[in-house]
């Protein structure tokens, strides 16, 4: 019996054991018997009965989603993010529903990579109670899976999906259309003869009559086995295990000093992995490595390209603060566009998880004595300024523990920004920075220095000298409303008619500074920019400005070299253009190619601009800070973006060999290819592979493309599967990668959706290598 059958009978077993589980654990039974739920849309506008119940291994969470249908939603446990109880969502803090429901009937999961919420009111306390219980500990069983019992879990699902009248095995036809939709095109008498092969037992139905030509579980798994074998895995384990089926410690270490050029490995690295992955007992007795060992080895972490040492905190965190590249989020309220779109203070959370350290948040004097937060002129909804502090406050360090940034787009009049800064002090206590910089202060304290901390940005007010002074100053210079374009009559007409409706108090707002505000800025002090030689003259190390985009890619084109020696000294925050009134976004590379600490952009925007810059921030621990290369640190490198040199230069050579169970976007298997490109110190490179036509499940291409990178430390990698099509080629799947993360040698790239959800088990199969050209 092949490990995989083995795996599959182990999860049988588990999963009886969790149904005996389940008679002891009354939470589970409970869950797993099933509550019915009132689901409330996200607005909050509609609610719905919904019937919910965990599944038997625990891993899914079934409902139905309409009357209209039979058919059974599934969330896998392991999308959930978080599980909140009580009125901690935007729509459990609209009145009317926290009128309606109580707190602690309330219950709310966040789901997916866009963290879409999924509001549901108990109908008791008890159940509600249970279910958050349940379902934390099911996330905690979901994440501790390990690699073999995730390929477990997937095969057991897939089986299940197979077996579409229940019977406990599937004939032809039902494997056939279980390949349709794993995307792949086999040929009919091919899969015939892998089926006939595979069939070798007699067994008997629901009803107890004997079947023949069905596979049942353990039959279903060879042939699953035969189906998604990989030859160039295969082909891989060959060259180094020789005429046996297996790795001894030696050959293993060859493999990794010669093909993954990890020349460090040792044998007692080499041992333990073996019993790390090995699902043989035998061959771990023996220390080699099996063929269905070195696969399930090839899908952990060291089978990744991205290095897995880069995932913690590796670099030096101890240097001043404008040394680093800063994760940073633009109009971070905003779920959608910046016209009309709603403002959440889920939109916090959602940036705050994915590693951002500096969110923005523009205020404005609110009807009821209360700043709120929205893009001003514009129809987007309000938050209150106090709700979405506190939304920050909660998160504010749940992923890093590095210091975060507040920036201020304040437009609030004297009295409401002493609200705010009220607000702040009560919320952040002692996590506000509160040491003031001194004048004869030459750098900034570092991230180290600022762990746990908050920043505030904002303009800050000169001492007082007269206490009639103390309220005189200007607010922020980013007034990035005033730079909305919009040719919409209906929408100019909207915003015409709302601002002759409101006070003049937002004009006047913009005259003045609160001291209250002022003395909670030091080291980000905002100020107006003039020229570079101005900044290098009279600027204090905590002084920096904002940069609209149009005014800093000129900035960067024209004065480039001068553009990077100025970040060596001060934090520059650069923010897209005002005529971006649908929230997209400019390519974020030449702005890190100058050294700008602060790229802004806008997070709830999916594309390849926040593709780049998700995976360049995956790196160091994904802590939002990025030791910036020591020829944008250092001012007397003369770093010239234009005109780069060679001393850095390496050639990537990279082969892209196969695809693994690629997702399809229509019922059509797809025909897909794999377009690369290398973003690079003022340059793009593009290749791609041929086409492999009806096989999303497992093309192969082996081609081979070479790319000179001229600064290995900021170039990106992009892989982007589309597949072909008369009219336009239908995206599929994209991975982003900073070339200094990679691992050379033969590795998986694991594929994610235009949203960044993880594709998973989809992944392509390349070598890389490194070289002087």
């Amino acid at each position: 019996m092949s490990f995989l059958a083995k795996k599959f009978r182990k999860g049988s077993k588990k999963v009886e054991e969790g149904a005996d589980a389940a008679q002891v654990n009354p939470v589970l039974q409970h869950m797993q018997n099933g509550t019915k739920f009132i689901k409330i849309r996200e607005n909050g506008s509609k609610t719905y009965s919904r019937s919910f119940a965990l599944s038997e291994d625990g891993l899914t969470l079934e409902y139905h989603p309409s009357k209209k249908t039979s058919s059974r939603s599934k969330i896998p446990v392991q999308d959930i993010h978080e599980v909140r109880s009580g009125h901690e969502t935007d729509t459990f803090k609209n009145n009317k529903v926290k009128t309606k429901y109580s707190s602690d009937l309330c219950l709310a999961l966040i789901v997916g990579a866009e963290n879409h919420t999924i509001n549901l009111v108990a109908p008791t306390k008890e159940d509600a109670r249970m279910w958050a219980q349940g379902l934390r500990w099911a996330q905690k069983k979901a994440q501790n899976l390990n690699i073999k019992d995730k390929q477990a879990a997937w095969i057991r699902e897939t089986f299940e999906k197979a077996d579409r009248n229940q019977d406990g095995s599937v004939d032809f036809e039902e494997c056939m259309k279980l390949l349709k939709k794993m995307n792949v095109k086999m040929d009919k008498n091919h899969a015939k003869k892998l089926f006939e092969t595979a069939d070798v037992h007699t067994h008997q139905d629901a009803k107890g009559k004997t079947v023949t030509k069905a596979l049942d579980a353990e039959e279903f798994i060879s042939f699953y086995q035969m189906v998604t074998r990989r030859p160039e895995l295969v082909k891989v384990f060959q060259e180094y295990s020789g005429e046996d089926d297996y790795w001894t410690l030696q050959e293993f270490v060859e493999f990794m000093h010669e093909e993954m050029k990890r020349l460090q490995v040792k044998p007692q690295w080499c041992k333990e992995i073996i019993q790390k992955y090995e699902p043989s007992e035998e061959c771990k007795k023996r220390d080699i490595l099996s063929f269905d060992g070195f696969q399930l080895f090839m899908k952990g972490p060291n089978g990744l390209l991205f290095n897995p040492f880069h995932s913690t905190i590796y670099q030096d965190m101890k240097q001043p603060l404008c040394h680093y590249f800063i994760n940073s989020s633009h109009n971070t309220y905003l779920m959608k566009d910046q016209l009309r779109g709603p403002s959440s203070t889920e939109a916090y959370v959602r940036a705050l998880q994915r590693g951002c350290r500096c969110v923005e948040l523009d205020c404005w004097d609110g009807s009821d004595k209360e700043p709120v937060v929205y893009h001003g002129h514009t129809l987007t909804s309000k938050i209150k300024f106090k709700d979405a502090i506190e939304a920050i406050e909660k998160y504010a360090f749940a992923t890093s523990e590095y210091p975060l940034i507040l920036s201020l787009e304040n437009h609030c009049s004297i009295e409401q920004q002493k609200v705010m800064a009220h607000h702040l002090k009560t919320t952040f206590g002692n996590k506000i920075y509160m040491t003031d910089i001194t004048p004869d202060q030459k750098v900034l304290p570092s991230p180290e220095d600022l762990k746990g901390r908050v920043l505030v940005k904002n303009k800050k007010l000169p001492p007082p000298v007269e206490s009639s002074q103390e309220d005189d100053g200007d607010v922020s210079d980013e007034d990035e409303a005033a730079e909305l374009e919009s040719n919409d009559p209906d929408f100019q007409a909207e915003v015409a008619k709302k601002e002759k409706k409101s006070s003049k108090k937002e004009g006047q707002a913009k005259l003045k500074l609160a001291r209250e505000i002022s003395n909670l800025v030091n080291v980000c002090k905002s100020v107006h920019f003039k020229s570079f030689p101005h900044s290098k003259e009279n600027h204090k190390c905590n002084e920096m400005v904002s940069l609209g985009e149009s005014k800093a890619f000129d900035l960067a084109k024209n004065s480039g070299q001068e553009m990077v020696e100025h970040n060596t000294r001060f934090l520059t925050r650069i923010y897209p253009a005002g005529r971006r009134t649908n929230s997209s976004n400019y390519n974020p590379m030449k702005m890190w190619t100058v050294g700008s600490q602060i790229v802004a952009l806008n997070f709830q925007t999916a594309g390849d601009e926040m593709d780049l810059n998700l995976g360049k921030f995956q790196q160091n621990g994904n802590c939002g800070f990025i030791l910036k290369p020591v020829f944008l640190r250092k001012a007397n490198m003369q770093f010239n973006p234009d005109s780069p040199g060679d001393q850095y230069t390496q050639k990537l050579t990279l082969r892209i060999i196969s695809g693994q169970q690629l997702p399809k976007p229509s019922r059509e298997v797809i025909d897909p290819y794999v377009k690369v490109t290398v973003l690079d110190v003022n340059a793009e490179y593009e290749a791609k592979t041929n086409t492999v036509e009806d096989n999303g499940f497992n093309p192969e291409w082996n081609h081979t493309m070479e790319f000179e990178i001229k600064s290995p430390e900021l170039a990106m990698l992009r892989f982007v599967v589309y597949d072909q099509d008369r009219l336009k080629d239908d995206f599929i799947a994209q991975y982003t990668i900073p070339i200094a993360s990679i691992q050379l040698g033969y590795h998986h790239v694991p594929l994610f959706s235009q949203e960044g959800d993880d594709l998973d088990p989809a992944t392509l199969f390349v070598h890389t290598l490194m070289s002087s050209p």
